[in-house]
């Protein structure tokens, strides 16, 4: 009777322990799937913008408000769509882009209506949306400032409208079609023993400044073995721009005159003629008295075409190749 008496015991206490340790178990088991739950989530995608903040981005974003309008040929390039993009200004948009709901110009952005297209994620541009920074933090809304000043903006852009997108392959190879198309152009460009001179005139209203640094004209100028007569000049910059001086242009005589335009080509061709022509000094240039200055087409050179900018490199070409050929 008392064997099987302490045998009941044993197996009461051994049926206690084998539940407790399943209850511990599970337990276990619980609180691991618990830390998987909670354990957050590699971001989709993280980068740096130009005015170096980082941007992470959880998921892939998929309500993107677009401000700087110098992005969104490459945006649209890749595939890219939108809720909100900048009303146009004496540009033409892509055509995916015409009937997408508009947030006001680039420099006038009514953010009311940003905010009202609920993005996760917006596009801004360096020098005018960085003021909107600390508006889209509190909203939890992250801000990718970019700027799109030169060749290399362009394709680095693009690249990272791939990657935000979802469409880095096809980005990648949109660039390395651009860089074929550029170098088939530049290698048709004759070397010479001295390079042509340029300077490149931009006409903002009744204002002039000469292109010194970095922009997509001066960049494609270059590439095409032209010699940038502005590096001379003496000036306080902004942005790669300092004033016209009537002076100066004089001083460094370039053998060619690009005019760019922020507005209409025949606005910038009154502006001239109102203000240059009549000036003995203007018709004494070399690129004057030889004929030799163009106005170029905003679309090709003032906005950032993306990766069709290869048919920038071919407009100047065409002009340039009949007198270097000569």
């Amino acid at each position: 009777m008392k064997d099987r008496f302490k045998f009941t015991v044993f197996i009461l206490i051994m049926l206690v322990i084998v539940s407790g340790c399943q209850n511990t178990s599970q337990q276990q088991e619980s609180n691991r799937e618990e830390v998987t739950i909670n354990q957050p989530s590699e971001p989709y995608l993280t980068f740096k913008d130009f005015d170096g903040e980082t941007v992470t981005l959880q998921d892939k974003p998929q309500n993107i408000v677009i401000l700087n309008e110098q992005v969104l040929y490459s945006f649209y390039q890749v595939g890219g769509k939108a809720v909100g993009v900048p009303t146009p200004f004496n540009i033409e948009p892509p055509k995916e882009a015409i009937k997408v709901p508009k947030v006001g110009f680039m420099h006038e952005v009514n953010m009311e209506k940003v905010l009202e297209l609920k993005p996760d994620l917006v596009i801004g541009q360096r020098f005018d949306h960085g003021k909107f920074r600390e508006t889209f933090k509190e909203a939890n809304i992250p801000l990718a400032n970019l700027n799109t000043q030169s060749i290399e903006d362009i394709k680095q852009n693009t690249i990272l409208m791939g990657k935000i997108t979802g469409n880095e392959p096809k980005a990648e190879e949109l660039v390395n079609k651009m860089n074929s198309e550029i170098n088939q152009v530049i290698e048709q460009i004759p070397d010479e023993q001295e390079m042509p001179t340029y300077a490149i005139l931009t006409v903002m209203g009744d204002t002039a400044y000469v292109e010194q640094s970095s922009t997509i004209a001066i960049d494609i100028a270059d590439q095409l073995k032209l010699r940038n007569a502005t590096v001379s000049i003496d000036g306080e910059a902004f942005a790669g721009y300092i004033p016209f001086s009537m002076e100066e242009m004089v001083m460094i005589n370039p053998d060619y005159l690009f005019i760019l335009s922020h507005t209409t080509n025949d606005e910038a061709k009154e502006m001239i003629e109102n203000n240059f022509k009549s000036n003995p000094a203007w018709s004494s240039l070399s690129a004057i008295s030889n004929d030799q200055m163009y106005f170029l087409p905003k679309d090709k050179f003032v906005m950032a075409p993306g990766v069709d900018v290869a048919e920038s490199y071919k407009y100047m070409a065409d002009l340039i190749t009949p007198s270097q050929t000569n």
